[in-house]
């Protein structure tokens, strides 16, 4: 201690031994106060007893994982995965409050109020799925570039989640305020699925959009049209299937003129109605 009990001076001893690839050389910003720690050494830490809020959050960030093929949900966000095995990395109360010696009602609250702080994107999941824990602001860390925001319509694709809905009816304006609006010519042929399902599914997608920074999603000003994909431009199958193929979409969005600035596929897979 130094001072009047304001500074800790320390000294990591094992820095080479773990780091002999980094040399003198970081990919975060060191005056950001985060240094790396070897999983087993975090583990180590972790396990000792009861963890802290400090605690968790170092759990947390050393157990992110990003942009990796064999972990599920990776590359929409740094996710907390704890190296099961499984490549999946929803985790349960009952897992986190072993983990961190503390118990479940503790883990609920802690989660919560690192949610609340923005530490961290929570999104739970019915039934025995568990949660999924993305680090907010890892990447704005680690590696100077932008963060990126996460819906939990994406979570739930990415991690093949069917989650059950009610019957879902058409957007009142007051619903979709500040979304564009939709194109007289909405083209929808024949589909499995009713018109207001698809109108409901197109209004969530433009949302993603708008979180994922597309210009014009987000712009009251800005208008989109849908359409139908017939079989040619799906493509030939050359193998007959006697299973039902999930309707296609073209998504065109406009901003003004006639022309649209940006063009997407969308399909709507088949979900459970409750």
């Amino acid at each position: 201690m130094l001072g009047r009990d304001t500074l800790v001076k320390y000294r990591i001893t094992d820095w080479a031994r773990f780091n002999t690839i980094l040399a003198y050389n970081c990919p975060c910003q060191k005056e950001t106060g985060f240094f790396f720690l070897p999983v087993s050494t975090a583990m180590e830490l972790v396990s000792a007893g009861k963890c802290s809020e400090m605690d968790i959050i170092l759990d947390l960030w050393i157990s992110a994982i990003y942009c990796d093929y064999r972990v599920e949900g990776s590359k929409l966000g740094p996710v907390a995965y704890f190296r099961n095995g499984t490549g999946n990395p929803l985790v349960s109360y009952s897992e986190l409050s072993d983990r961190w010696g503390i118990s479940k009602a503790t883990v609920g609250r802690m989660l919560k109020k690192l949610t609340e702080q923005g530490y961290i994107s929570l999104f739970t999941f019915p039934g025995r799925h568990g949660s999924a824990i993305y680090l907010q602001n890892y990447l704005s860390t680690m590696f100077q570039i932008s963060d990126v925001q996460i819906d939990k319509a994406e979570v739930a694709m990415c991690l093949k989640i069917k989650v059950e809905t009610p019957e879902i009816k058409s957007p009142s304006p007051m619903e979709v305020s500040g979304l564009p609006r939709v194109g007289a010519n909405v083209s929808l042929g024949q589909v499995i699925v009713s018109k207001p399902d698809v109108e409901a599914a197109t209004y969530k997608a433009v949302k993603v959009l708008a979180i994922q920074g597309v210009s014009c999603a987000g712009c009251p000003k800005s208008r989109y049209k849908l359409y139908s994909l017939s079989d040619d431009c799906k493509g030939k199958i050359e193998a007959e299937t006697t299973e039902p193929q999930n309707p296609m979409y073209r998504l065109e969005l406009y901003c003004v003129g006639n022309e649209p600035v940006y063009t997407f596929e969308l399909t709507i897979s088949e979900a459970r109605i409750g």
